[in-house]
């Protein structure tokens, strides 16, 4: 194996175990038990926001180009900055690195701690995560190391664990075969929607950094930085394809009341009670590897951002803000995460598609980017507030589902199709797509 070839396979296996955290887990163990007999048409939605959509997002972050500060600036530098930085505070100190602290306790020593007082459980998880964090802290001071340590060791253990179970569920009989409600109407939508909740197309775009700067520092000259970045977001996509097909089949095959119990259950059933170390191993590795992952790109961004406040502070804080909020409690931290994904992830999605539309072109695109950006974002606003489940904002719905795919939750799709027509006709009108700006 070339050197070249080495490091873009640690890249991949690292970015692998980035993207694979705590919702990557548990969602589709439950597409598996929801589903029943539909789950491989709701996994194909699943794979299409949870696998697909990060894959073109990481080639999206491959054409960013020197002149720009933030993929997102192609939205217009106002809106760039804005959902830029809070993909970055939620996919970062704010939402995510909480939520894998907190997961990675409630789904590995949870199931030890349900007989101890509520202080002494609250005192393990103020010891848990002092430690999760301080390892977490140690190890991301050399952001140039996560790629390394993440894709040389980590990340092999990880799969290695998660095979362990996935071959075992295949010699499982299927315990769930009737689809709930949800899944009878729209098993494809379904799932698509329920791809939100890995995070990952917004977390590519803070992991593309991160890529970028390890190629970048090994020696790659630009072009081959911007193909290595597309291919090791491809090839971890495959890995994450392998995993969440075995995983949905881990759901049809046990029961329990949400995705860790019922993969906690599996692990007993197939290896007796070393199965829950088994499954402990898997939660742990892959919610720190995901820390690691999101508290380097957190960092670079924050720093780029606000240069006088030093990379050594920035991690400080967002280690002592990420250990804070997880001691708040899982049910608290994932409170947040419903309105925050019907907002930011539609405008990603138009970023990326626009993204590669521009890259199939020999010019720059400008009214193609903006146009359909602000029409997904004005539909985008009132699906986030109604999703707050707040009586307040209960009347936006009536307005959401006027518009086509809008009972969906997907009212934003064709108004931003045919803004995104009309901002290439005027890209079109003014020479745009064969010359720069």
């Amino acid at each position: 194996m070339t050197s070249n070839v080495r490091i873009l396979v640690i890249t991949s296996l690292a970015l692998f175990a980035m993207f694979f955290g705590a919702g990557n887990l548990i969602v589709p163990v439950m597409i598996g038990a929801q589903a029943g007999n539909l789950a491989w048409s709701a996994a194909i939605g699943f794979v299409s926001t949870g696998v697909l959509l990060p894959v073109l997002s990481m080639v999206a972050m491959s054409t960013k180009r020197s002149d720009e500060k933030r993929l997102a600036d192609r939205l217009g530098v106002r809106m760039g900055l804005v959902v830029t930085t809070l993909i970055f505070l939620f996919t970062g100190m704010v939402y995510a690195i909480p939520r894998v602290g907190a997961v990675s306790y409630e789904m590995a020593f949870g199931p030890y701690t349900h007989s101890f007082s509520d202080l002494a459980s609250r005192l393990m998880m103020l010891c848990y995560s002092a430690v999760f964090f301080t390892l977490a802290y140690i190890i991301a001071r050399r952001p140039n190391m996560i790629i390394r340590n993440v894709g040389t060791w980590l990340t092999p253990a990880l799969l290695v664990l998660l095979l362990v179970v996935i071959i075992g569920s295949w010699m499982m009989p299927p315990v769930n075969t009737v689809p709930n409600e949800q899944y009878q109407a729209a098993p494809v939508v379904t799932g698509f929607i329920h791809g939100y909740f890995t995070m990952d197309a917004l977390a590519a775009l803070m992991f593309g950094g991160v890529v970028i700067s390890t190629l970048s520092a090994a020696g790659w000259n630009k072009r081959q930085v911007h193909r290595g970045t597309a291919l090791a977001g491809m090839l971890s996509g495959v890995f994450l394809v392998v995993v969440y097909v075995g995983l949905v089949r881990v759901g049809q095959v046990g029961v329990g009341d949400n995705g860790a119990a019922l993969t906690a259950n599996v692990t007993r059933d197939l290896f007796g009670p070393i199965g829950q170390t088994l499954f402990g191993m898997i939660v742990v590795l892959a919610c720190f590897t995901t820390a690691l992952g999101l508290l380097g790109a957190s960092v670079e961004y924050f720093h780029d951002l606000i240069p006088a406040i030093s990379q050594k502070t920035w991690l400080g804080i967002a280690t002592g803000v990420s250990f804070a909020l997880t001691n708040l409690g899982l049910v608290k931290i994932l409170a947040i995460v419903a309105p925050v994904n019907q907002l930011l992830y539609p405008i990603v999605m138009v970023l990326v598609v626009v993204s590669l539309i521009d890259l199939a072109t020999p010019g720059r695109l400008f009214f193609s980017y903006r146009i359909p950006a602000w029409a997904t974002a004005l539909l985008a606003l009132p699906e986030a507030l109604n999703s707050t489940g707040l009586s307040v904002f209960s009347a936006l719905r009536y307005g959401l589902d006027f518009f086509p795919l809008g009972y969906l939750q997907m009212a934003w799709v064709v108004p931003a199709a045919v803004a995104l027509v009309i901002g290439l006709g005027i890209d079109i009108s003014r020479g745009r797509l064969t010359k720069g700006r």
